[in-house]
């Protein structure tokens, strides 16, 4: 099994000690640490190239096709940041805005992500949060997170030996989940924006080129499943109530 951690933190502090914690105790799982600060990875330029023209339209030439490869060849993704100012790292952020075309066009909808972050309690349940949910937009199955309260200076031993031990379990639950391969059945609150995507780029197929050619072929959802014909029904409403008026 593959796992890739994706790391906002600008040093090797608190959270990437965390991932090294979970690799140790894991040898017989590849698991693969990329710091976002060591790699090549530029400021989005807020274009919206990748959205209506294509990914591959993006005006930045950097590492961004790798971590995309990267994830599409592993089993699950680990997002983590350190808590700062209430929010993710501004590298995470960043991370989140350059691959801000998976929320039109989600591709990961066979893989498991988690959401780690350390901090010392001030703020924290928001970068969880917003992890979550673009994990959740992107495609991924998402577990429970792992929040850990580190607090600045010396920890006690037993502060250290806590958070060990719910990193432990808590990526025990992540394996045990991409093991069972079982995916939450699509709820209104995904099935709406999907048929708002679907229908905006049949209806200006011009400016979103890009989502046209995802959709065209899409039916009443992104991928085979089974979705009751009265969830399908609401969906279809809201969406073109919010987009027709």
């Amino acid at each position: 099994m593959k796992i890739i951690s994706i790391c906002g933190s600008p040093r090797k502090g608190n959270t990437y000690s965390v991932l090294n914690t979970i690799r140790e105790n894991f040898p017989d799982i590849d698991v693969k640490i990329l710091m976002l600060k060591d790699l090549d990875f530029r400021m989005c330029k807020g274009c919206y190239s990748c959205v209506m023209r294509g990914e591959e339209k993006c005006p930045l030439k950097d590492d961004r096709d790798m971590i995309l490869k990267e994830m599409a060849e592993t089993d699950g993704v680990i997002f983590s940041s350190p808590a700062h100012s209430h929010m993710v790292s501004a590298l995470m952020k960043n991370f989140f805005d350059r691959f801000g075309y998976l929320a039109h066009r989600p591709q990961f909808f066979d893989k498991y992500s988690m959401s780690l972050t350390t901090g010392s309690g001030y703020g924290a349940e928001f970068a969880i949060q917003y992890m979550d949910k673009m994990a959740r937009v992107f495609g991924f199955e998402v577990v429970p997170p792992l929040e850990l309260n580190v607090r600045p200076g010396k920890q006690s031993e037993e502060a250290v030996q806590e958070n060990k031990n719910k990193t432990i379990e808590a990526f025990k639950v992540f394996i045990s989940r991409i093991e069972q391969g079982v995916r939450t059945k699509p709820t209104l609150n995904f099935l709406v924006p999907f048929h708002i995507f679907k229908l905006v780029s049949e209806l200006d197929s011009k400016t979103f080129a890009a989502d046209n050619e995802y959709y065209k072929d899409k039916k009443e959802y992104y991928y085979d499943t089974e979705i009751s014909p009265l969830k399908t029904f609401i969906a279809k409403r809201v969406a073109q109530k919010e987009i027709l008026g």
